[in-house]
C-alpha cells in the first residue's frame, strides 16, 4: 500500500474519535504519524479506502477501534528507566512508605500505562531488594494500560536485550532466568507474583482503587498524549485514589504546573516527584511547583534568556543599589561555552545549579555543555530538569532530543523535538541561537519536525524486527 496522505477530514475524524475513545490529542505535527497507523490497519482488513476503514473502526462491538489504539500507543520503554527517578524511588520513597506501613504490612501501587510491563516489574524488584518473598507482607502493583496488545506482553513476562540497556548485569541476574529454548529473559516467580496487569481506559474507567487506597501511583509519560482538560481531570481522580503522604511519579516532561495545586513538589535527589497532602510539610525539603510565590513571572525578556537572574532583579529591587552590581555567575558559563570551554562550562553551570535549583538556565547550559562533551547520560539529568522548569525553552526541549535519542530512546527524542518545535513556533523566527550554531528558529523548528519523524520511524522499525 502506498503512503497514505490523510485529508483534512479524515485526519480530523480520527483525531477526534481517538481523543473521545481514549484521550489521545493529535495535532497537526502528528499527522504523518496518524497516518501510518491508518495504513498498517487498513492493509491488515484489507479496506481499499479510508473511508471503508473509517466505517469499519466506528462500528458496532469496537474490535478494531482496540486495534486502532494498539497501533498508536507505540510502547518504547525499558527496565529501570529514567536512573534519577529509580534512584528516588529505591533510596527514598519505597523505603519511607514501607516504614509508614508496617503496622498493617500493606502497600498498594499504580502503574497506569504500564505499556508492555518494564515499569511495574521494576517496581516490583525494587521491593524484593527491600522485602523477601517470605515476609509476610501484602503487596499489590496493579498494572493498567489501554492497549490489549502491550499488556499480552506484560503478562508474557518474556524481554529480548533491548529492554536492559538501564538495567545493571547484578539485578539481570538475579530476577531473571534466560530460556535456553524459546529464547528471551524470563522474570523470575518472586517479582511476577506482586504484579497483577488490568486493561484499563484512563479516560472513560473509574480507577481500579478506592479513595485513599493508595500508596504510590506512577503515571510516567502518559499525559504526554493528553490535552490539558483530560490531564486535569486524570490528575484529580489520581488525588482521589492517593492516600495522604501518597507519592505521584510523572514523566521528566510532565509538570502540574497549571493543572493541579493538590500535590506538593519535592525534590529528591535528581528527580522531581509529587507528593497528595504532604503531613510532613514543615519538615521536607518541598519546592514550589515550578516557582516560588515571591518570584516575579517571567517575562518576554527572561524567556529569551536575559543576562540576570529573575530572583536577582527582585532581591535589588527591594534594597538600596550597591555601588558595584554583583555579576552574574551565569555569564561566565555562558562565556566559556561561546570560547568552547565544555568542560569548564560543565563545572561552573553545575556550580550554580546547585546554589539555584530552580534556575532553569543553569540547568540548560549545564546540559549544553555535557552534550557537546558528548556525556549524553548525565546532560539527561540536567536537560530534565531545564524542560522542566522551563516547558517553554524550546533550545532545552530540542538539546533533550539529541541527547536521548544518542542514548536509543527513540520515541522520547521523537516528543522531545516536537516540543521543540512547538515552543521555538512561539519566537520570532529571525531570532538566533548562538550557542547551537547560529541557527535561526525557523531553521530549528523545521529540523526538529524532520527529526521527530525520523526518530519515530526507526523506534517503529526497532520494533517490529
Amino acid at each position: 500500500m502506498k503512503r497514505l496522505v490523510l485529508s483534512d477530514a479524515e485526519f480530523a475524524a480520527f483525531a477526534r474519535l481517538l481523543h473521545d475513545s481514549a484521550g489521545l490529542a493529535f495535532d497537526n505535527s502528528r499527522r504523518e504519524s496518524l497516518a501510518y497507523s491508518v495504513t498498517e490497519r487498513m492493509r491488515a482488513n484489507a479496506c481499499a479506502d479510508v473511508a471503508a476503514y473509517l466505517s469499519m473502526v466506528t462500528g458496532v462491538g469496537g474490535g478494531e477501534l482496540q486495534a486502532l489504539l494498539d497501533e498508536v500507543t507505540i510502547p518504547e520503554t525499558h527496565f529501570f528507566r529514567n536512573p534519577p527517578q529509580i534512584r528516588a524511588l529505591r533510596k527514598h520513597v519505597l523505603p519511607e512508605l514501607l516504614r509508614q506501613a508496617a503496622g498493617s504490612k500493606r502497600l498498594r501501587i499504580w502503574s497506569a500505562g504500564c505499556s508492555t510491563g518494564e515499569e511495574p516489574y521494576t517496581i516490583a524488584m525494587l521491593l524484593r531488594e527491600l522485602l523477601p518473598a517470605s515476609s509476610g507482607w501484602d503487596v499489590r502493583i496493579i498494572a493498567t494500560d489501554i492497549s490489549k496488545r502491550a499488556l499480552a506482553a506484560a503478562e508474557s513476562a518474556r524481554y529480548g536485550e533491548r529492554a536492559f540497556v538501564m538495567t545493571d548485569p547484578i539485578d539481570q541476574q538475579r530476577f531473571f532466568y534466560l530460556d535456553t529454548d524459546r529464547g528471551g529473559y524470563v522474570i523470575r516467580d518472586e517479582v511476577r507474583e506482586l504484579v497483577e496487569f488490568r486493561h484499563h481506559n484512563l479516560v472513560t474507567d473509574e480507577p481500579p482503587f478506592a479513595p485513599g487506597e493508595l500508596d504510590l501511583v506512577l503515571c510516567r509519560n502518559v499525559t504526554i498524549y493528553f490535552d490539558r482538560t483530560t490531564t486535569k481531570r486524570l490528575m484529580h481522580r489520581l488525588h482521589g485514589c492517593l492516600r495522604d503522604g501518597g507519592y505521584l511519579f510523572l514523566g521528566h516532561a510532565e509538570t502540574l504546573w497549571q493543572v493541579s495545586d493538590a500535590f506538593s513538589l519535592v525534590s529528591l535527589g535528581d528527580a522531581f516527584v509529587y507528593r497528595s497532602g504532604d503531613p510532613e510539610a514543615e519538615r521536607r525539603a518541598v519546592l514550589p511547583d515550578r516557582r516560588t510565590e515571591d518570584e516575579p513571572r517571567p517575562t518576554r525578556a527572561d524567556r529569551r534568556r536575559g543576562p540576570l537572574d529573575r530572583r536577582l532583579v527582585a532581591e535589588l529591587g527591594s534594597q538600596p543599589a550597591p555601588a558595584e552590581p554583583a555579576r552574574d555567575p551565569i555569564i561566565a558559563v555562558r562565556t566559556a561555552v561561546a570560547g568552547g570551554n565544555y568542560a569548564e562550562a560543565a563545572d561552573l553551570a553545575a556550580e550554580v545549579g546547585t546554589a539555584t535549583p530552580l534556575r532553569s538556565e543553569a540547568h540548560y547550559l549545564h546540559g549544553l555543555a555535557l552534550s557537546n562533551l558528548g556525556r549524553d547520560a548525565e546532560a539527561l539529568v540536567v536537560l530534565r530538569k531545564a524542560v522542566y522548569l522551563d516547558p517553554d525553552d524550546g533550545f532545552a526541549h530540542f538539546l533533550l532530543g539529541v541527547s536521548l535519542e544518542r542514548t536509543g530512546e527513540r520515541l522520547a527524542a521523537a516528543r522531545s523535538y516536537r516540543a521543540a518545535a512547538g515552543t521555538l513556533g512561539s519566537r520570532p523566527f529571525d531570532a538566533v541561537a548562538p550557542e547551537l550554531g547560529g541557527r535561526s528558529v525557523a531553521e530549528l523548528a523545521a529540523l526538529c519536525h524532520r527529526l521527530a519523524l525520523q526518530a519515530e520511524g526507526v523506534a517503529r522499525g526497532e520494533m517490529q524486527r
